[in-house]
C-alpha cells in the first residue's frame, strides 16, 4: 500500500504495527516528502504515555503558537515534526482540538486505550483521506490506488456514484466511484470502532460561529488584507519556492506578497495552448508575464500543442483514481511538471478565492434568478407549479428542468457546473441502469447541504451565502478544485499550498455580506479593494477572463477524432451502462457546430478512460506503479540509508 504512493513521499517510509493492547491491532504507515533538504526524518508520532499513535500527510503552519499553548497545558513535545501538536490537541479536546490548527492534513490516530481509529481531514479539503470499513477491519490511505493493493479492498463500481458524477462532473462525497470506498468530508473526523461502524464528527464548518454583519466596508477590506498576508506568510519556506500564476488576481497577489517577504529564488509558472493562444478568451499568458516582471521572479511558461494535450490525458487518469472531469487538469499537470523539472518541492496556488468570494459573474446572475424568478414561482400553489411543469415540454422546453424542480420542491441551485440534469439521465444511461440509480438523485445531494444552510444563521442572510456554501462542499470545490490539485501534485512529488484555504481567512470571507462581495457591477469587490497597492489597478480591475480550456474547438477537431473510440467503444459504454447512440449523437452534433456539448463529451470520455484504467477486468497492469513489487522492508531500508 505504501509502495503505491511512492511519488507522494519519495524521501522516507515508515510503518509501525501495534497489536499488544487487545484483540485489535493497527498497522500505521506513511511516506515522507521533504520540502527542504535538511528536514528531519518523520516517524510515527506518540503522546507522552504512548497511548495514542498518529501519522499525518500534511503540514501545520501555526506550530509555534500551538506549541506554546500546549506546553502551558503541561505537554512535552518530543519531536521536530510540527504535526506532533495534532496528537496533543486531541488529548486536550478530542477532534475539536484540531480547530486550533492552521494547516492542511489527512491523518490517522490509533487510540490504544479505546481500541479505536480516528481519521481526520483538514478544513476545506486540501488533503484527502479514503477508507473502507467493515466488521473485518479498516483500510485507509491518502489515495485510492493505495487501498486497491490490499486483498480485502473492494474494486467494483458504485453505480449511484457514476450517476452523480454525470451531473456534477465529480463524485459527491462520501461516495467514490469505487463501491465500498468512502472519502472523508473536509473538517470531519471519522471515529471507527471494532465493529467497523463509522461515526462522523464535524469539527469545523463554514457555518460555525457566524460573524454579525456590519455596514462598514473598510472593516472587511482591512481584515481581509491582514488575513491574506498572514496566510501567505505561513505557507512560505526558506529557499526556492514555486507559484502558479495565471495573471488573475488570486494567484498574482500571492506571488507579489511572497516576493515582498523575500522568498528567493521565487519561480513562477504558467501554461497555455499553442494553437489557440491568440484567442483573447484563452490568452492570459501576457498578464502572467506582467506579474513576473513586476516581482522579478524566475518565470517559466510553456505552450502545449494539441498533440501534447492529447498525450497528457492518460497521465491525468493515472493520477486521478478519484476521477475529476475538469479539462484544466491537463494544463495544471504540465505546470506542475515544470515545477518538478526545476527541482522544486513546494508550489503555492490560488485555489478557493473565486468560489468563496463570489469571483464569477455567473454567480450574480444565478442569485438574481433566485430572487426575481424562483421565489415568485415558489409562492404559487403546488398544483399550479405541477401544471406548468407538465406543459413545459410543449410550451417552454428550455425551462423544463427548472419548472420540474419547482413542481417537486427541489433546490433552485445545485452547482456552478452541471453536465447532465436529472431529467436528462435516461438519455445517457441505459434503461436498467437508470432504474437502479433513481433511488438517490443528484437533487438529494444538493438538498442535503441546502438544509444545513437553512438550519443555520446563514439561512436568514443573502442567498449568496447559500450558493457559496454549496459550492464549497465535496461535489465542487473540495473534490473538483482541490481534489485534482492534490492528486496531480502528489503524483509528481510536490506539496501544494493554498493560502485562501486558511481556516480563519475562509471563514471570515464567507461571512462578508453579499453587498461587499459584489458591488457596482464588480465581483469580488472587497478583495480587489484589499489588494490595491499589492497589484497595479490595471491588473486588478481588468475584465475578468478566467482560465478557459478550449474543449469546444478541440472536440470539433483532433480531440473529437481521438475521443470517438473512447466514447463509443470503451469503458461503461462497452458494458452497456452508458448509451452508445446518445454519445454518438452528441459527438456528431457538436462537430457539426451550432451546439456545445463539450463538457458532456469530456465527462463521459474521462469516465470511460477511468474505467479502462482502474476497473476493466483482465487487464495485465497493476494499479500500483512500476517497481512497487519490491518488499516494503527493502524499500524502508533503502529510504533509511538515503536519510
Amino acid at each position: 500500500m505504501l509502495a503505491a504512493m511512492e511519488a507522494r513521499g519519495p524521501d522516507g517510509v515508515e510503518a509501525q504495527f501495534d497489536g499488544a493492547q487487545g484483540p485489535w491491532g493497527a498497522c500505521l504507515g506513511f511516506r515522507q516528502l521533504k520540502v527542504q533538504p535538511d528536514e528531519p526524518r518523520r516517524t510515527v508520532i506518540a503522546n507522552e504515555d504512548e497511548t495514542l499513535l498518529l501519522i499525518c500527510d500534511g503540514q501545520v503552519f501555526n506550530y509555534d503558537e500551538l506549541a506554546g499553548w500546549l506546553k502551558a497545558k503541561g505537554h512535552t513535545l518530543r519531536s521536530a515534526d510540527p504535526c506532533e501538536v495534532m496528537v496533543h490537541l486531541y488529548e486536550e479536546e478530542g477532534p475539536d482540538g484540531w480547530r486550533r490548527v492552521d494547516g492542511q492534513f489527512g491523518l490517522a490516530l490509533w487510540d490504544r486505550r479505546k481500541q479505536q481509529l480516528v481519521l481526520g481531514r483538514d478544513f476545506l479539503g486540501v488533503r484527502a483521506v479514503y477508507y473502507h470499513a467493515s466488521s473485518e477491519g479498516v483500510l485507509f490511505a491518502s489515495e485510492i490506488k493505495s487501498l486497491l493493493q490490499h486483498p480485502k479492498a473492494p474494486s467494483g463500481v458504485d453505480e449511484i456514484a457514476v450517476s452523480h458524477y454525470l451531473t456534477f462532473m465529480v463524485v459527491p462525497g462520501p461516495r467514490t466511484l469505487f463501491a465500498g470506498i468512502s472519502k472523508l468530508p473536509a473538517g470531519t473526523a471519522a471515529i471507527i470502532g471494532r465493529d467497523g461502524a463509522v461515526q462522523l464528527k464535524k469539527f469545523w464548518d463554514l457555518l460555525d460561529n457566524p460573524i454579525p454583519e456590519v455596514e462598514d466596508e473598510r472593516f472587511y477590506v482591512d481584515r481581509v488584507r491582514e488575513l491574506h498576508k498572514q496566510a501567505v506568510a505561513r505557507r512560505e519556506i526558506s529557499g526556492p519556492v514555486a507559484a502558479l500564476v495565471s495573471g488573475g488576481n488570486d494567484s498574482s497577489a500571492n506571488a507579489v506578497l511572497m516576493a515582498r517577504d523575500g522568498c528567493a529564488p521565487l519561480h513562477t509558472f504558467t501554461v497555455g495552448l499553442a494553437e489557440l493562444e491568440g484567442h483573447a478568451k484563452y490568452n492570459d499568458m501576457e498578464y502572467a508575464r506582467q506579474v513576473a516582471q513586476l516581482i522579478k521572479s524566475e518565470h517559466h511558461e510553456a505552450y502545449l500543442t494539441t498533440d501534447d494535450f492529447l498525450a497528457t490525458l492518460p497521465h491525468t487518469v493515472d493520477a486521478m483514481d478519484d476521477l475529476i472531469s475538469e479539462p484544466s487538469a491537463v494544463f495544471l499537470y504540465h505546470a506542475l511538471r515544470m515545477v518538478k523539472d526545476q527541482g522544486l518541492r513546494v508550489v503555492v496556488t490560488g485555489e478557493a478565492n473565486d468560489e468563496i468570494s463570489c469571483g464569477h459573474g455567473e454567480m450574480m446572475r444565478i442569485r438574481e434568478g433566485y430572487y426575481r424568478r424562483w421565489q415568485p414561482l415558489m409562492r404559487l400553489p403546488a398544483f399550479v407549479r405541477r401544471a406548468a411543469a407538465a406543459a413545459a415540454p410543449l410550451i417552454s422546453p428550455k425551462h423544463e428542468e427548472i419548472l420540474g424542480r419547482a413542481a417537486s420542491g427541489e433546490e433552485f441551485f445545485w452547482n456552478f457546473e452541471i453536465a447532465w440534469m436529472e431529467s436528462q439521465k435516461p438519455q445517457i444511461l441505459s434503461h436498467d441502469a437508470w432504474e437502479r440509480c433513481r433511488k438517490e438523485s443528484a437533487g438529494d445531494v444538493a438538498k442535503r447541504y441546502a438544509n444545513q444552510v437553512r438550519a443555520s444563521e446563514h439561512g436568514k442572510r443573502d442567498y449568496m451565502n447559500h450558493m457559496i456554501y454549496l459550492m464549497m462542499q465535496d461535489y465542487y470545490f473540495q473534490n473538483c478544485m482541490l481534489g485534482k490539485l492534490d492528486l496531480l501534485a502528489s503524483g509528481l512529488g510536490l506539496e501544494p499550498r493554498c493560502p485562501y484555504t486558511a481556516p480563519d481567512y475562509a471563514h471570515f470571507v464567507f461571512n462578508i455580506p453579499a453587498q461587499f462581495k459584489a458591488k457596482d457591477g464588480t465581483v469580488k469587490y472587497f478583495f480587489k479593494k484589499a489588494i490595491e497597492g499589492v497589484l497595479p489597478d490595471s491588473i486588478i480591475y481588468r475584465p475578468k477572463q478566467g482560465f478557459r480550456t478550449p474543449v469546444v474547438e478541440l472536440f470539433q477537431g483532433a480531440l473529437g477524432d481521438w475521443a470517438k473510440p473512447v466514447l463509443l467503444e470503451q469503458g461503461l459504454t462497452r458494458t452497456g451502462f452508458l448509451r452508445r447512440d446518445h454519445l454518438d449523437q452528441l459527438l456528431t452534433r457538436h462537430r457539426q457546430g451550432g451546439v456545445d456539448y463539450s463538457y458532456r463529451l469530456w465527462t463521459a470520455m474521462m469516465l470511460n478512460l477511468w474505467h479502462e484504467r482502474w476497473i476493466r477486468p483482465g487487464r495485465s497492469e497493476s494499479a500500483a506503479p512500476a517497481g512497487s513489487v519490491r518488499t516494503l522492508t527493502a524499500r524502508m531500508a533503502e529510504c533509511a540509508a538515503r536519510a
